[in-house]
């Protein structure tokens, strides 16, 4: 892998090269490790599953690479504790699962915790993001289904389930609902689509600049909005992890046809950077997702 942490949960993501990992670590001894068989071993922390890292490639030209890269080790070490079930399930580890929506893991541990505190605690955050991708003003009404159906999931322990796409699963685990009344941004790609239909009306919003809300146009509008297909691979030691947000009618015959469909690219630095750095907070929906969200 081409990234790291410095510390296990909230942590800022680093791109791992030999200047930056030097001058973040300080060479300082929780990172630089002496072994019992005389050698230094350089390491830090995975940004996907929180497991200790080895540091390869640091001084030395590797065969393969000339550039340092980060190895899962799978020993506790003083910056992190070594947990075989978020190893495997990690998205540079290469192991294969077919997972589902319903997939989930049997026992919690204190990295499934902290996913859990980190969308509790940064869940105005999360919406942010979800705002700019989506293009969707997260009124109170959404936020409360968000929270609840995320509690009732357990999303949390869903196999895929990491620190930094905590603002997606939000999404991915409500349930689809109607189009109608959405508030949506001017100039957003879903705003564009909308615009083209000649079933929606869409109107200026009184209360929020820059927004329209979604009207019909006289008749019954049967268009409703979900969240589905979430994929992760690894490419050239990057995470290249997706989910795309659906439009989709009902036909005569009673079946769904997707009518539009949006990519979302989940970028791993995005959140956990966003939390490192953030200059304002919405209390008012860190308050709601205390209340929503119970401790566990």
């Amino acid at each position: 892998m081409r990234r790291f942490k410095l510390h296990t949960g909230k942590a800022k993501v680093y791109d791992l090269t030999k200047e930056i990992y030097l001058s973040e670590t300080k060479k300082d001894a929780h990172y630089s490790i002496t072994g019992k068989d005389g050698c230094k071993r350089n390491f830090a922390v995975c940004p996907a599953c929180d497991n200790p890292i080895q540091i390869l490639g640091l001084y030395k030209k590797l065969a393969n690479t000339d550039k340092p890269y980060g190895k899962h080790y799978n020993h506790s070490i003083t910056i992190a504790t070594h947990n075989e079930t978020t190893y495997r399930l990690c998205p540079y580890a290469g192991h294969y699962y077919n997972v589902t929506r319903e997939s989930r893991k049997e026992k919690v541990t204190e990295y499934e915790r902290t996913v859990y505190h980190s969308a509790r605690e940064n869940f105005d955050l999360a919406m942010y993001i979800l705002e700019q991708d989506t293009g969707i003003y997260i009124t109170e009404n959404i936020a409360k289904q968000m929270l609840r159906e995320y509690v009732a999931s357990e999303a949390h322990m869903y196999y895929w389930a990491t620190l930094y796409n905590i603002p997606w699963m939000f999404l991915y685990f409500m349930t689809a609902h109607s189009c109608y009344g959405l508030i949506i941004k001017q100039d957003c790609e879903l705003e564009k689509y909308l615009l083209t239909r000649e079933d929606v009306n869409l109107v200026p919003c009184d209360f929020k600049k820059g927004y329209v809300r979604v009207s019909n146009n006289g008749s019954f509008l049967d268009l409703n909005y979900t969240m589905l297909s979430h994929s992760r691979k690894v490419v050239n030691d990057e995470v290249v992890e997706k989910i795309y947000l659906e439009l989709y009618s009902t036909d005569i015959n009673g079946e769904f046809v997707t009518e539009y469909k949006q990519e979302l690219q989940i970028n791993e630095y995005r959140f956990p950077n966003l939390i490192c750095n953030a200059k304002y907070r919405n209390q008012k929906r860190i308050e709601l997702a205390r209340k929503i969200m119970p401790e566990i």
